[in-house]
């Protein structure tokens, strides 16, 4: 047995849908508010794989700009990054 199938069959019996409805939710109301720029960074990345139908990485770098404070907001967006790690690099400067 593979161990992404042994990951998929664990999750199948001893996790509730719920439980992975709850996190796609968490992400999709993550917001920086007083969290450091790493660990908002840490976080979505740690919640982007409970939303696996989110593969376009345009759709992930939009959630993922649109939980920043406005004065990052405002700075990236000036900048025009073209991916993901470019918007984190960004906001780690």
């Amino acid at each position: 047995m593979s161990w992404h199938e042994f990951k998929r069959l664990f999750r199948k019996k001893y996790l509730l849908e719920r439980y992975y409805d709850n996190k796609a939710k968490e992400f999709y109301e993550l917001k920086m508010g007083s969290m450091t720029d790493e660990e908002y960074t840490t976080k979505f990345m740690e919640l982007l794989r409970y939303v696996p139908y989110l593969k376009d990485e345009k759709a992930e770098f939009h959630r993922f700009f649109t939980g920043f404070l406005v004065v990052f907001r405002d700075q990236i967006e000036y900048d025009e990054p073209r991916s993901l790690e470019e918007v984190i690099g960004q906001l780690k400067h």
